[in-house]
C-alpha cells in the first residue's frame, strides 16, 4: 500500500466516531511497518483516549512484552494533527515522544494545537499526505478557524421545487429511505433548528430516530431550538416531549413566558431585524453556546431568511420524482441570484440516488480547513 492509502484508511476510522464524539473531533490512526498494518485505533468516544493511544494501546495488548521493539521504526498516520495541550486526556504528543517513530505522517492541521511544532522539536520527521476533503469535521474546521459554527440545510422537496404543502393533511413529499439517510444528518449535528410554523404545520419530533445510531456507546440526542415571536402552547408539541436540550429563540422574551411543564428548556433572547428575528444575532448566540455543527429543518420561510443572510455553508437536498405544482409552497422566495441551486456561491459535491428520490449535497466555495 502507499502511504496515501495508508492514511486513507486513517480518514475511514475517523468516520466510525462521527456519531459518538460530539462536542469532540472525528479522528483515526494506522500503525505501520514494512508496509503493514500492525494496528489501528479512532476516538471512539467524548473524553475518551485519543485516537493514537488507541492505536498504540491496540499494539500493546498484541505484544505486551515486544511493543517498544515492534514500534521502533514504525510509521504512524493521524488523520488530524495530536493534541499538545490537556484537556479531557493528557496532550497525545507526550505519548508519541516515547516512542522512535520513523516518521509521523499527519493529515489535517489543528490550528488550535502546537502538535507538529512539539514533535519537530524533539527530532521527528513530520509529513503531511491532506486529503481533499473531511467531510466529518467541517463544523470542526470551521469553528476552530472562524469560531462560528457550521451550518447545514435539510431540504426534502418536489422535483418542481416545491416544499412544504398547503394542505396540512398531507406531509411526506420523498421516499422512506430519504428520510432514514437524512437522520445521518441530525446525528452528526450538536443542534437542530426549526421554525414555530413547522411545529404548527408538522408537529415533528425532530430526534434522531435511527436504532442502529441510538444504541451506540457515546450517542447522544442533539439539542434542538425553535426560532419564535408567537406565543405558542409549547408543551402541546412532540418538539418538547424528549429528554434533550431545547432553546426557545425569541426577540419577543414578554411573549414566550417560561412553562414549569417545558422540561430542559431555556428562552434566549435575540435581536429582531424588523418583524423578524435577525439571524446574524442568533448566530452570535449560537457562538457563545459553543455549538460547531447545526443543522435546519424548516418551512420556507425561515429557510429563505437564512439564505438571504448568507449563513449556509451546506444544503442536502433531497428530490422527489413528484410533481406538486400548485399544491405546495416553493422552497425558496427570493431573488434567483441567491436561490442555492443556481448560486455562483456553491459548488455540487455529490449526487446521489436514495431509494427513488435524488439526493445533491451544495456547499459553499469558502473553505475552512
Amino acid at each position: 500500500m502507499t502511504k496515501k492509502k495508508f492514511m486513507a484508511e486513517a480518514y475511514e476510522l475517523a468516520k466510525l466516531g462521527q456519531y459518538s464524539t460530539k462536542p469532540g473531533v472525528n479522528v483515526g490512526c494506522v500503525i505501520v511497518k514494512n508496509n503493514k498494518i500492525l494496528s489501528k485505533g479512532w476516538y471512539e468516544e467524548y473524553g475518551g483516549s485519543h485516537a493514537e493511544i488507541n492505536a498504540i494501546n491496540s499494539l500493546k495488548r498484541k505484544y505486551p512484552k515486544s511493543y517498544e521493539t515492534v514500534l521502533s521504526q514504525s510509521s504512524i498516520f493521524i488523520s488530524l494533527e495530536p493534541c499538545s495541550t490537556t484537556g479531557k486526556t493528557p496532550p497525545c504528543v507526550d505519548e508519541l515522544k516515547k516512542y522512535d517513530f520513523k516518521e509521523i505522517v499527519i493529515g489535517h492541521e489543528d490550528t488550535s494545537q502546537y502538535g507538529i511544532q512539539e514533535l519537530i522539536k524533539s527530532g521527528f520527521k513530520i509529513r503531511q499526505i491532506k486529503q481533499k476533503s473531511l467531510d466529518i469535521n467541517q463544523g470542526f474546521f470551521k469553528k476552530i478557524n472562524t469560531t462560528s459554527p457550521y451550518i447545514r440545510a435539510k431540504i426534502a422537496m418536489s422535483k418542481d421545487g416545491k416544499t412544504s404543502f398547503k394542505n396540512k393533511k398531507n406531509k411526506w413529499i420523498t421516499s422512506i429511505a430519504s428520510r432514514n439517510d437524512a437522520q445521518h444528518y441530525r446525528a452528526i449535528s450538536d443542534l437542530i433548528v426549526t421554525g414555530g410554523g413547522t411545529l404548527i404545520n408538522d408537529n415533528p419530533s425532530l430526534n434522531v430516530r435511527s436504532k442502529k445510531i441510538i444504541k451506540l456507546k457515546g450517542f447522544s440526542q442533539p439539542d434542538k431550538a425553535v426560532i419564535t415571536n408567537s406565543q405558542l402552547d409549547f408543551e402541546t408539541f412532540k418538539f418538547f416531549q424528549d429528554k434533550s436540550k431545547k432553546l426557545i429563540f425569541t426577540s419577543k422574551k414578554n411573549k414566550v413566558p417560561a412553562s414549569k411543564k417545558l422540561s430542559n428548556t431555556e428562552i434566549k433572547s435575540v435581536k429582531s431585524e424588523g418583524t423578524k428575528i435577525d439571524l446574524k444575532d442568533l448566530r452570535s448566540r449560537l457562538i457563545k453556546l459553543n455549538y460547531k455543527d447545526v443543522l435546519i429543518e424548516a418551512g420556507p420561510g425561515l429557510l429563505t431568511s437564512f439564505i438571504k443572510a448568507n449563513l449556509i455553508d451546506e444544503f442536502i437536498i433531497y428530490i422527489s420524482p413528484k410533481m406538486l405544482s400548485n399544491t405546495a409552497n416553493y422552497f425558496f422566495n427570493g431573488k434567483s441570484s441567491l436561490n442555492p441551486m443556481l448560486s455562483e456561491k456553491y459548488e455540487k459535491i455529490e449526487s446521489t440516488k436514495v431509494g427513488i428520490d435524488k439526493k445533491i449535497i451544495l456547499r459553499k466555495k469558502q473553505k475552512w480547513d
